[in-house]
């Protein structure tokens, strides 16, 4: 998908000049609860939210993804932070690879200020924790918690004070979480009839209601995502990006929310099935790359470790044939000198050895014994 940086900011100015009470962009949840810790709310580059879905794929909402560079093919350079964190100041990044927005996302401008199909799924370039299981509610799922007002959930990292738009405490700003409930298309037309307040929107979406006793959104909600917790599922069910009639963390502490209560709409997230699908194709492509490149680099690091081995092994039989070719060597080398000195032995033995001879004078016999015989004078030797 591509998506136009120029185009993309001069929206989000367009967003941000639109007056409160009228229109605001998602904001944080003010009135809120803590929730650090949460398995699911991330930070994104630039102060606004996320929704952890799968282990590399986070939903956020489309008109905040100016704020992370978006290339003209869909690549970015933005990072996230794990879920659930507090203090972010020395905390791991998760870089962004890719952004995908519908192709129908329009953004908000004064005539008609409402979005369109304002959702988009970013890809992260590693694995981030996941500890819960996330499904994408259906039609009927979600119908289904409209009307029997089953507690939709949000948490987000936006402002949650007036204060705080003097002194916005992003890197140590904890998540925060509201309680509301989902109002199908129907109910959100119902509830601006009885408040005698026409919808500004020309497109029927889901909403989530907003009051002081519930929680509301603020500035830097924008992506967070709005939830079913039924045993151990989230049940997502749309995207914290838009609103009316809400408080917007006023920063002189006032509270500027309409009696009859503020109102987040979204899309409904099962019009993106096609779209996650997209990103998930991305992701099992992106995955078989890095196993493909893993595999290269072990088959490279076994075969440079084969070869050092091989080579080690070479090394050590050469030394060792040295070592035996030196040993015998200096065997040979002392064997030929114990020869020597045992033929020096034998030479000095035989040298020394004692001979006897055979004299003879007239008919006189006489026998001499010695080193070196010598017949007696007169005696000559036989």
């Amino acid at each position: 998908m591509r998506v136009s940086r120029n185009n993309l900011l001069t929206s989000l100015t367009l967003v941000f000049g639109i007056i409160l009470n009228s229109y605001s962009t998602a904001h944080s949840v003010e009135f809120g609860q803590d929730a650090t810790g949460d398995p699911n709310a991330v930070h994104i580059q630039g102060n606004s939210s996320g929704f952890l879905y799968s282990e590399r794929i986070i939903f956020t909402a489309a008109h905040v993804l100016n704020q992370l560079r978006i290339q003209p093919n869909g690549d970015t350079d933005g990072f996230v932070y794990a879920p659930g964190l507090a203090d972010k100041s020395n905390a791991k990044r998760y870089k962004i690879i890719k952004a995908f927005i519908p192709k129908t996302f329009i953004s908000p401008s004064n005539n008609p200020p409402q979005p369109l199909d304002d959702f988009a799924i970013i890809v992260l370039s590693e694995d981030m924790p996941l500890k819960t299981k996330v499904v994408i509610a259906t039609e009927q799922q979600m119908n289904r918690f409209a009307q029997e007002k089953v507690k939709v959930q949000m948490v987000g990292y936006g402002l949650q004070s007036g204060s705080q738009r003097i002194d916005p405490q992003e890197i140590k700003r904890a998540p925060y979480k509201l309680e509301s409930y989902l109002y199908s298309p129907q109910m959100m037309q119902s509830f601006y009839t009885v408040s005698s307040k026409p919808p500004l929107w020309k497109t029927s979406e889901w909403g989530a209601i907003h009051t002081q006793a519930t929680g509301s959104i603020c500035n830097a909600d924008s992506g967070s995502g709005f939830f079913v917790q039924e045993n151990d599922i989230r049940y997502y069910v749309g995207t914290a990006g838009n609103g009316l009639g809400i408080s917007n963390c006023q920063a002189d502490g006032s509270v500027n929310m309409d009696p009859a209560g503020g109102m987040s709409w979204f899309p409904a997230p099962f019009k993106y099935l096609d779209l996650l699908k997209t990103a998930e194709t991305f992701v099992a492509e992106e995955k078989q790359k890095e196993f493909k490149k893993a595999e290269e680099e072990r088959i490279a690091a076994e075969l440079k470790a084969k070869q050092e081995s091989d080579l080690k092994a070479k090394q050590e039989a050469e030394a060792k044939a040295a070592a035996e070719l030196i040993a015998k060597q200096e065997a040979e080398a002392k064997a030929a000198a114990e020869l020597l000195a045992k033929q020096e032995a034998a030479a000095k033995a035989a040298a020394l050895k004692k001979t006897t001879i055979t004299c003879l004078k007239g008919k006189i016999v006489k026998k001499v014994t010695g080193v070196k015989p010598v017949c007696p004078k007169g005696y000559r030797k036989k």
